[in-house]
């Protein structure tokens, strides 16, 4: 039987069939990068797959030593023994949806529309992979890169000793390449209370609620994100927020770029995968976006965690 006139090529207001992956395609991808605050500041070593693979590897340079040369005498040789981070890329995220021909139609003319449905996916795959970032601070176990306890706010002392902390160990802190991580209850509710963090040093004036607090803590940035933790386990971590003082290097992720399968499709500058097919059981256009994604901790002496009360001690 021949198919109707007023189908998803047709029809009043006409459709969006032809037009979803080419629309939203790189709209989509936009608002991935928009939504990421943890996965824009840790590496990325998405590049590294473009050829194809799901393993980088990250070689764990051991610091030479020195020797005391004596005349005619033969160099001391360094042979330290190598190992390997290996981060692999295996997390398949997807959110899909149907939009049904005649809101097809309504779409097809309605920009805010296109906007919200665009923006609602990008926000649900960026979320997925900050949330995977996030949960890595849990693995931060040295125990001397500990401060804090998730009975109490965060103390302007434990600030000092995380910065005192990394740059003993040799994190270059002031280098561009290090932020403050917090949670915003941690951030608002517990560091803007305390006066000598947010009287003068956020707003160079004598009255705080003249401007919005600077996101920066002794010259360092602040990413302020919901998705930082709350840990479990250990009596001393269970429900407490795991903020952080850390250098980007200490967390590393990666994404891979899928193909495109269906008769119509985009995979934009993100990484970020849009494809659409018509489902006739449905009468409807189905959209999936997805990703594969992969993170995992490169090195344990480059972050300080700070424990704190999850919301705030004594509200």
């Amino acid at each position: 039987m021949a198919l109707g006139t007023n189908g998803m090529g047709g029809g009043v207001g006409g459709s969006l069939t032809a037009d979803i992956p080419l629309l939203w395609g790189q709209k989509i991808n936009d608002y991935f990068r928009y939504n990421l605050s943890l996965a824009q500041f840790f590496v990325d070593r998405s590049e590294e797959l473009s050829e194809g693979g799901s393993d980088v590897y990250t070689p764990n340079i051991v610091a030479m030593s020195t020797a005391a040369k004596t005349t005619n005498a033969q160099v001391t040789l360094n042979n330290p023994i190598q190992t390997k981070q290996t981060l692999t890329v295996s997390t398949w995220k997807e959110s899909s949806f149907v939009i049904e021909d005649r809101e097809m139609a309504q779409l097809k003319k309605s920009y805010y529309l296109q906007d919200t449905f665009a923006k609602a996916c990008a926000w649900e795959i960026a979320q997925d992979l900050d949330d995977a970032i996030a949960a890595q601070f849990t693995n931060f176990t040295v125990a001397n890169q500990i401060l804090g306890s998730g009975t109490a706010n965060v103390a302007d002392s434990s600030l000092l000793a995380a910065i005192a902390i990394l740059e003993t160990t040799g994190v270059d802190v002031y280098g561009g390449d290090t932020a403050w991580i917090f949670h915003p209850n941690t951030f608002y509710r517990q560091i803007g209370s305390v006066d000598k963090l947010t009287l003068w040093q956020n707003t160079q004036t004598e009255l705080p609620r003249s401007k919005a607090p600077t996101r920066s803590l002794y010259s360092i940035p602040v990413i302020v994100s919901s998705a930082v933790p709350l840990g479990a386990g250990a009596a001393q971590e269970s429900g407490a927020r795991l903020n952080m003082l850390a250098h980007r290097d200490s967390i590393h992720w990666a994404r891979m770029s899928l193909p495109v399968k269906s008769t119509k499709g985009f995979v934009g500058d993100m990484g970020v995968r849009v494809q659409q097919s018509y489902i006739q059981e449905y009468l409807g256009e189905l959209v999936t976006v997805d990703l594969c994604y992969g993170v995992s901790q490169n090195r344990t002496d480059s972050a300080v965690k700070i424990r704190s009360h999850s919301v705030a001690n004594g509200l």
